[in-house]
């Protein structure tokens, strides 16, 4: 089953995981009914990121590369899954596509109640609502893992709830406004790296997992 199903049918997931959703107190109902009570908890939450030697990821609020070997990577560890993203990625996201990222559910970080609302996308007020959400709606879905896509700063709020960082290291020092904060990879092992070319950079593939 994907997660990227109706936003209908994913709010009704997200909403059923809210704190104080479940009827009754975990305390008086043991260790099945707490459980139960928190959807979403064997859920992996996991950071997608692209990043030059300088640890740079965008520049005029893009990205400041085009690799479609890497965007095909994207694609295919995303799939039919939930991805949370900030409101200006989302946004960047429609304005290429005309869409939220198709066969996937979009959990937008973003507090404009004007915001446009589409099939595809779900809209929480702050990153760990967003997170709390993403982690039912893929919980419902059999999912294992969810996917934070950016930007920065939704990186940066995120980052503690992490256990696992798939990196797209760019060979190169491309200059930008944008980058990841210092030490964000403190706390986290390489585990697996794979070097990729025949882009206009070379890139290795990298997969870092908290210690």
């Amino acid at each position: 089953m994907t997660a990227a199903g109706s936003a209908r049918t994913a709010e009704a997931a997200a909403g059923s995981a809210r704190p104080g959703a479940a009827a009754g107190g975990s305390a008086r109902t043991g260790g099945t009914a707490a459980k139960s009570a928190r959807p979403g908890a064997d859920v992996r939450t996991s950071l997608v990121v692209a990043a030059d030697f300088a640890d740079v990821i965008g520049r005029g609020g893009d990205l400041p590369w085009h690799l479609p070997g890497d965007l095909r990577r994207f694609k295919a560890l995303t799939a039919g899954g939930v991805v949370v993203a900030g409101r200006r990625t989302h946004e960047s996201i429609v304005a290429r596509l005309g869409r939220p990222l198709p066969g996937r559910l979009t959990v937008v970080v973003s507090r404009r109640a004007d915001l446009p609302r589409q099939d595809g996308m779900l809209v929480q007020p702050d990153v760990p609502a967003a997170l709390h959400a993403a982690r039912a709606v893929a919980a419902f879905a059999g999912r294992d893992e969810l996917f934070v896509i950016g930007g920065a700063e939704i990186y940066a709020q995120a980052l503690p709830e992490v256990t696992r960082i798939h990196l797209t290291r760019v060979h190169a020092r491309v200059g930008g406004d944008t980058a990841l904060p210092a030490g964000w990879l403190a706390g986290f092992t390489r585990v697996a790296a794979e070097r990729v070319d025949g882009d206009a950079l070379p890139f290795t593939v990298e997969t870092y997992e908290r210690a």
